[in-house]
């Protein structure tokens, strides 16, 4: 359990995600209890536009670059919903890690050596809240980038079409899919009907998209920072004269918060990444097969749906293997230390993060695979190899 210091405040450039949390907080996902209807009636929205049609009522098209162009939005889209609703269900263990997250940044600069950790944090807060802003800006923009080169093409023919022209007009869909009996392929209204109420629909998913991936990339990156704290505050006591009991349980109070705000961590995001995972493969398959087939208006969204998922999965990757280097530098900076001169007493603190740092630390994909940068390199090897697979069954179709 965490226990928050109220004697000592944070100060603002020091906060824990300040900026997603008000993010949150508009949506339903923080703050009072009883705003999760908000996120309710965003995710029945998102599903209605998007999911429902594309699972019931079906893509449309015979053709089958249409159709794996489809499965590929749907895995996409499917894959983010059902993410975000895993996170959503898991807010008392996430209200538990920005507490003990606080807590950890209260002890790091409220004692010894905190002039230190205050510049570490500081030097962490700075880029990731320009990636957040950075990020909130390109969410902003995603929606209008995925509509408009679909709608451009499909007014420049519709305004040059000629009406005794044998072939049938047809309309660009920003995604392929059916939409409630509507003729959104070849009626001009219904076309505009269904464009508009995807537009709200892609920003539901932009604002999901933004939540999901800046909250899981910012709490891995905290945990790695946490243990950046401890490996900082270990270092520094070798250099004093005198290791002093106190300060000694301090660090070791400090290395079990660490470790338990990297278990919640996992505990939150172990699902959501496994279903990242498993899901890019065949996204990333799919997406190729119609890449290697069509140069089209359609190739913007497809390249932006497979852009994000790429950078989302490496980020993940990147991450979850500087968590486990972080936390294994706690054990490499205990073992510099001069224990064997100490007093017993004081080896047995050095015993007990020794016997913590021996656990496993990092984060995985529903306990089943390690999330790391070698697991990044195997997914994109399989992917393709699914790809060349897929190609060469069709070509002998």
């Amino acid at each position: 359990m965490f226990t928050t210091q109220n004697s000592h405040r944070l100060p603002s450039e020091l906060e824990v995600m300040p900026f997603i949390l008000r993010l949150m907080e508009f949506i339903g996902l923080w703050g009072p209890p009883g705003q999760i209807v908000r996120f309710l009636a965003a995710f029945g929205w998102g599903t209605m536009i998007i999911l429902f049609p594309k699972a019931v009522l079906g893509i449309g098209s015979d053709r089958f670059d249409a159709i794996a162009k489809g499965i590929a939005e749907f895995i996409f889209e499917g894959s983010l919903f059902v993410a975000t609703a895993i996170f959503a269900s898991k807010r008392i263990a996430f209200e538990r890690l920005i507490d003990g997250l606080k807590e950890i940044f209260q002890r790091a600069t409220n004692g010894p050596h905190s002039n230190d950790c205050y510049d570490l944090l500081l030097r962490q807060n700075l880029p990731i809240n320009k990636f957040v802003k950075g990020y909130t800006i390109y969410c902003c923009f995603g929606p209008f980038v995925f509509c408009v080169p679909s709608l451009a093409a499909s007014h420049f023919r519709y305004w040059t079409h000629s009406g005794n022209q044998s072939e049938p007009l047809i309309f660009e869909l920003p995604m392929e899919q059916e939409f409630y009996g509507l003729q959104i392929r070849t009626n001009f209204l219904h076309y505009h009907i269904f464009v508009l109420l995807s537009l709200f629909a892609y920003f539901v998913c932009a604002y999901f998209l933004l939540v999901k991936v800046s909250v899981h990339f910012i709490m891995i990156q905290y945990s790695s920072s946490t243990y950046r704290l401890v490996a900082l505050r270990i270092r520094k006591m070798t250099e004093s004269k005198e290791v002093t009991q106190s300060e000694l349980v301090d660090i070791v109070e400090l290395h079990r918060l660490a470790y338990r705000c990297s278990t919640l961590v996992e505990q939150i995001c172990h699902l959501p990444l496994a279903l990242e995972f498993l899901t890019c493969i065949l996204f990333w398959c799919l997406t190729m097969f119609y890449v290697s087939n069509n140069i089209d208006f359609n190739l913007v969204n497809v390249m932006v749906l497979f852009w994000l998922s790429l950078l989302e999965t490496f980020g993940y990757s990147y991450l979850g293997s500087k968590l486990t280097e972080q936390a294994d530098e706690v054990g490499a900076a205990i073992y510099d230390l001069p224990w064997f001169e100490h007093s017993v007493e004081l080896q047995r603190y050095y015993r007990l993060m020794l016997q913590r740092v021996q656990r496993p630390t990092g984060i995985t994909g529903a306990k089943f695979f390690v999330v790391q940068l070698a697991t990044f390199g195997s997914v994109v090897q399989m992917s393709y190899s699914y790809y060349l697979v897929l190609k060469e069954a069709l070509t002998m179709i």
